[in-house]
């Protein structure tokens, strides 16, 4: 059997009967059946120094548009094993800076093939952002009601194009994506193996993740978290909103959720510093310890992803390093 064949005969029926009678029905299957062929892309597979690519080409979606999936099987996959799952968001960032908008990417891929003697061999679902709807995506959307009215409604319709998304996107990830990486491949369900991670709007929309879905997520690394959440409101409101909501809805300590937020001190990270010393207090109000929550102060960084791949190992270390099998 193909190595990236449905790791169980039983996924076809199983398929049908999450998605029917969905109109996605049709353009999943046809992602099922061709995931093995697509081996030219609109956009090349990036070559990778670790694991092997799956491309799912306009996963279709009930709640938000289709998108690219980058799905990085690690070194040795085998459906016989059960693996953890990071889910990435910006996931076109990750691998190749050849088809990058600013020719920077993560460098996964090296840091895992760097690494892989210390950390989990995981599978890492790269989900690719759009770009004219990102912000909307990613702002944490249940945080809008801590904002002033008329601060809320200005910051809606000139940076969240009238329409905040990020519950559609969570559902999306929750109830369409996340069932599909589990039937598809050797994917582990238990919430202690499933993680996410984002930058910048990226570490909002994994730390609200983590907030409204805490049954299926175990922890989130959020890089240069944009605490702000606007490039137009320059003052306190709307982090204020969003520590507002955190402060409220964060996983209980004894949940042995794991959260990682870091910054650089330079550019627009400079901004973040007082918001990661809340962010601090707050996880420390709530019981979080060094054991389950770690903050980075990355002198002279700044918000781009050379960065972000500079320090990249020390949140993969603390979300996959082997101490941190769950109980």
């Amino acid at each position: 059997m193909h190595e990236f064949m449905p790791k169980n005969s039983n996924f076809a029926p199983m398929f049908l009967s999450i998605y029917r009678p969905y109109c996605i029905l049709l353009g999943l299957l046809s992602t099922l059946y061709s995931i093995q062929a697509d081996e030219s892309p609109a956009m090349p597979l990036p070559t990778v120094a670790y694991g092997k690519i799956v491309r799912l080409t306009d996963f279709p979606s009930l709640h938000v548009k289709s998108r690219t999936i980058d799905v990085l099987l690690p070194n040795g996959y085998t459906p016989k094993q059960s693996y953890p799952v990071l889910y990435m968001h910006d996931g076109q960032m990750l691998f190749d800076d050849t088809h990058t908008w600013n020719h920077q990417e993560w460098g996964l891929d090296e840091i895992l093939s760097e690494n892989e003697d210390s950390l989990r061999s995981a599978i890492i679902v790269g989900i690719w952002n759009i770009d004219t709807i990102r912000r909307s995506e990613y702002f944490p959307e249940k945080a809008l009601q801590y904002i002033p009215d008329d601060i809320r409604s200005s910051f809606m319709q000139k940076e969240l194009n009238g329409n905040p998304m990020a519950d559609e996107y969570l559902l999306f990830l929750t109830s369409e994506l996340k069932p599909f990486i589990e039937k598809m491949f050797s994917a582990s369900n238990n919430p202690q193996d499933n993680f996410l991670m984002g930058s910048s709007m990226g570490g909002l929309i994994s730390l609200y993740a983590l907030c409204e879905y805490p049954e299926l997520f175990g922890g989130i690394a959020g890089l240069s978290t944009h605490w702000p959440g606007s490039l137009i409101v320059k003052d306190s409101t709307i982090p204020k909103a969003i520590l507002t909501y955190l402060d409220q809805h964060i996983p209980p300590s004894f949940t042995k959720k794991r959260i990682y937020i870091d910054s650089g001190t330079d550019g627009l990270d400079a901004e973040y510093l007082p918001y990661v010393e809340k962010m601090n207090l707050l996880c420390s109000r709530h019981g979080y310890d060094g054991n389950n929550y770690q903050i980075m102060i990355d002198e002279g960084a700044e918000h781009n992803e050379l960065a972000w791949r500079s320090r990249l190992h020390i949140p993969l270390s603390f979300l996959l390093h082997h101490t941190s099998l769950a109980d």
